[in-house]
Order: C-alpha cells, then sequence, then structure tokens
C-alpha cells in the first residue's frame, strides 16, 4: 500500500517538473497551422496609434501613419496589411500608392525602414493593401505611412479598420484594431462660429 502511494507522488513529482519546466520551452514553428493549411498568429498584432501629419481638409502633403506591435510571442511574421475606411469613403482622396511606407518604430521614433512591396487599392472601397518584403518579424513595431492626394473634402472623424495578415499560403487575418483621423474644416468652423 506504501509502495503505490510513493510511486503515485513520483509520479506526481514527475507530472510537475515536467510542467513547471514546459511554459520556459520556445516553440520553433513560425505559426499556428491549422489542420485545412491555415496559418494564424499565436499572439496576434496589436493596434497602437493612427496619426496624420496635417489635419486640415483639402490639405496636401499629409502622411497617414498607422502603427502596430507584432509581439514577440505572435510566432509568425507579418506579410501583409489592410487599411480599410469605415466611413465617410466618399470624401477621402485616392493614394500615391508609389509613395507608401513602412518603417520599424513609431512616427516620432522611426528606427528603420522596412521593404514594401505591392501596395495596392480597391477603388470601391479604399481599402489599401500594403505588402511586406520581406516579412516583418515577430518582436516589432510596425508603422506604414501612406500619403493622400490631399485630405478629404469634408471635416470629422474617419474610422479605419487595420487589419494584420500572417505569412503563409493560407493567413487567418486578424483585425488589429481601429485608428481614427480628426480633420478640421476651419473655413466651416470660422463661419459658424462668427
Amino acid at each position: 500500500m506504501n509502495t503505490t502511494r510513493y510511486i503515485a507522488m513520483g509520479v506526481a513529482l514527475s507530472i510537475g517538473t515536467v510542467t513547471a519546466i514546459a511554459p520556459t520551452l520556445t516553440p520553433t514553428a513560425q505559426a499556428i497551422e491549422l489542420a485545412d493549411g491555415t496559418t494564424a498568429f499565436v499572439r496576434p498584432p496589436q493596434f497602437l496609434n493612427a496619426y496624420t501629419t496635417r489635419n486640415n481638409v483639402m490639405r496636401r502633403n499629409a502622411t497617414y501613419f498607422f502603427t502596430l506591435d507584432l509581439p514577440a510571442d505572435a510566432d509568425a511574421s507579418l506579410q501583409r496589411v489592410v487599411i480599410a475606411p469605415q466611413n465617410l469613403t466618399r470624401y477621402l482622396q485616392p493614394y500615391h500608392i508609389e509613395k507608401t511606407m513602412v518603417f520599424e518604430g513609431t512616427p516620432g521614433d522611426m528606427q528603420r525602414e522596412l521593404g514594401v512591396g505591392n501596395v495596392s487599392m480597391d477603388e470601391e472601397t479604399r481599402a489599401v493593401t500594403v505588402e511586406l518584403d520581406p516579412p516583418v518579424t515577430p518582436g516589432s513595431v510596425v508603422t506604414i505611412g501612406l500619403r493622400p492626394r490631399r485630405n478629404p473634402r469634408l471635416g470629422g472623424v474617419y474610422v479605419f479598420r487595420v487589419t494584420a495578415v500572417p505569412e503563409g499560403d493560407q493567413p487567418q487575418s486578424h483585425i488589429a484594431g481601429h485608428g481614427r483621423l480628426n480633420f478640421i474644416d476651419n473655413d466651416r468652423d470660422q463661419r459658424i462660429y462668427r
């Protein structure tokens, strides 16, 4: 009877030791691969901030920055980002696609430029898809800069959905968050408050 109890205690201690060691092991896989071949982030990227360099309506030479945090334990590289306006799309101006920029860091702390692959815009929805070439490895803060021809014609808060897509043949995209850019119509405000 005592022997059985000692064996049971030994097995329990062994399991406890294995459990205590297991969390410290680092996974070597690049992404979660589901049974159907879909790849996904273990810990998905989080949207941090949206920022514009100029916030007056119809202003030229603005850049819209969208910043994401790709955590070190994401276990998948970031292959592409889709930035899709959610409201007031008819007032948005087309982008200078060829001037799209991607860099590691934030707009105030640009660390190094990253490679940009294909950049495209859906004419109907105004969603911009930015391919990262090469894909960005986990543990990075990434900022994408879009250059519109002009700011929108109408003042207000414009909401953009930011979607992160992992590397892989069948990636499962993840909505990282929503960014808001506020554009001001100074002429309209002056007319109203005079």
